[in-house]
């Protein structure tokens, strides 16, 4: 469907006066009234999505948003000799790429998926024209820009200073807070990849981290939690920050 479908789509049913039916665990839709959800409703599409699903390219037209529910979205920089490194990622506090909305329509990152499950999909004409009608939306959506931001910062200073085993506990922390579940699914090598070294060192914390209990193994290629508390001494300070950005901004 064509982005002037869709708007014309939106503004047929503007002034609906909507029953709010749908709970939304993604904190960002979760923030519309009922006359928001009613708006989006007819182009708001939940979808499924795999691990390792590549959303967006380098550079590429973005024309839909994603708003996670239980699964996590990785932005990766990716250089010329194909080494990359995760710049952000994103789970049930926000979306894909919300600046697509602010009148930035690409992205230089890579955009997939690190751990399945479902979002919204949405077009961002859509949310451009909810934006504009709905100024508390609008506000709510430039702070959790700014917390975005400012994880973006920190994983900068926090892949330069900190130990491998501070920032795969800090990463495992953030999603299993992102997924709102106490274990997921991903692969030593896809970690290794998002966090930008070798899988050998990745290997290493696994398993030092499953023997002293702080991690169990339930089936190959499954992390689920064992000590919430140890695992929060063996990351970084970049967890907390984060963390507290994101709870403080809306």
């Amino acid at each position: 469907m064509s982005g002037a479908a869709y708007s014309d789509q939106y503004a047929n049913c503007q002034d609906s006066e909507a029953v709010v039916s749908e709970k939304f665990v993604n904190r960002l839709l979760s923030s519309l009234d009922a006359q928001g959800v009613g708006r989006l409703s007819t182009v708001m599409k939940r979808v499924t999505l795999k691990a390792q699903d590549v959303l967006y390219l380098p550079d590429e037209r973005i024309t839909e948003i994603y708003f996670p529910e239980n699964c996590a979205i990785s932005m990766l920089t990716i250089m010329k000799n194909g080494a990359c490194i995760e710049s952000a990622t994103v789970g049930c506090e926000g979306a894909s790429w919300i600046s697509a909305s602010f009148r930035s329509p690409t992205m230089p990152c890579q955009t997939m998926v690190a751990i399945p499950g479902t979002a919204y999909r949405l077009p961002t004409d859509a949310i451009e024209l909810e934006i504009k009608r709905n100024g508390r939306f609008h506000n709510i959506l430039s702070h959790y820009s700014h917390a975005l931001l400012i994880q973006t910062l920190r994983s900068t200073a926090c892949n330069g200073l900190h130990t491998v085993e501070q920032r795969c506990s800090r990463w495992i922390l953030a999603t299993l807070d992102r997924v709102n579940l106490e274990q997921f699914e991903i692969t030593q090598e896809f970690l290794a990849k998002l966090l930008g070294v070798q899988r050998t060192g990745i290997t290493q914390v696994i398993g030092r981290l499953l023997s002293e209990g702080i991690l169990t193994r339930t089936e190959r290629g499954h992390i689920r939690l064992g000590d919430k508390e140890k695992l929060k001494e063996t990351a970084c300070e970049c967890y907390g920050i984060m963390k507290k950005q994101f709870s403080s901004k809306y």
